[in-house]
């Protein structure tokens, strides 16, 4: 279990880290350009596990995505079952996990293309490697969300230095405390890296999840006033219409399509 965060752990956060900036295209999109680094990957998921792929099922599982999607209900998602051999990060788990994945039916229909940017993933039973996965919020499996939430033994350069390393930064993870006291300056950037991912996506989820009224939108701690201090700009996928009511819907959408994958940049004095 990861150990909750104190105070001084912000502190020590904001010693280390003088600017901490959006990494690479991957927080300004949609559709990541690039492989996120693994701490960013770690730090993001709710499992991470090393295991093998024994079984497909055989029949397909309509479930809703994991992003909301305008104009798109359930979708079909492939599950595998997987023979865990290792937990890195997420606490004790069965033997047997259920790692869903989305997939496309043959038949090209407009509902079907609007989630065609999730298909990326495909596995196959016998492969091994570790998984980094998210826990999907009404059913019971996780979810492989991208290639790159894979990395398969066999086909991953250097698989086991990265395996090593993804272990390393799970121990600091589950005690940023200690991490961000190392005497590693590597470890203390690396662990005050991974606090600042994981704790974006919850403050952009609590915006998404909160009760919005236009009528409170000018108060300094309503939903609205708080998404507007992020100071998005287009760069970020952020052009919204001049009337309130249409700010506080095209703000709702950006929190779906971006509370997972924007990353809040820190700016903090030099001395």
């Amino acid at each position: 279990m990861r150990r909750p965060i104190t105070r001084f752990s912000f502190f020590r956060l904001f010693l280390i880290v003088t600017t901490i900036v959006i990494l690479t295209s991957y927080s300004r999109a949609i559709v990541p350009l690039a492989e996120p680094s693994l701490p960013q990957r770690l730090a993001l998921a709710d499992l991470v596990v090393v295991g093998k792929v024994t079984a497909l099922e055989p029949d397909l599982v309509q479930a809703s995505p994991l992003l909301k999607i305008p104009g798109v209900g359930k979708i079909p998602y492939q599950v595998a079952v997987i023979s865990m051999q290792t937990s890195i990060l997420g606490g004790g788990s069965p033997r047997q996990l259920r790692v869903g994945y989305v997939v496309l039916p043959s038949a090209s229909k407009e509902s079907q293309l609007k989630y065609r940017r999730l298909a990326r993933v495909k596995l196959a039973e016998g492969q091994g490697g570790c998984f980094f996965l998210a826990k999907h919020p009404e059913e019971s499996f996780h979810v492989a969300q991208a290639a790159y939430d894979f990395l398969d033994e066999s086909k991953t350069k250097n698989y086991a230095k990265k395996l090593a390393e993804i272990k390393h930064d799970a121990e600091l993870l589950r005690d940023p405390d200690a991490g961000l006291q190392s005497k590693s300056p590597a470890d203390r950037l690396r662990t005050a890296a991974m606090l600042i991912f994981s704790q974006s996506r919850g403050i952009l989820t609590a915006l998404a999840e909160a009760e919005w009224k236009e009528d409170e939108a000018p108060l300094e701690l309503s939903p609205f006033s708080l998404f507007m201090r992020l100071d998005l700009t287009p760069e970020d996928g952020w052009n919204p219409p001049p009337n309130v009511t249409g700010q506080i819907a095209a703000a709702k959408k950006w929190l779906a399509e971006n509370s997972g994958k924007y990353r809040i940049p820190k700016y903090v004095p030099e001395n």
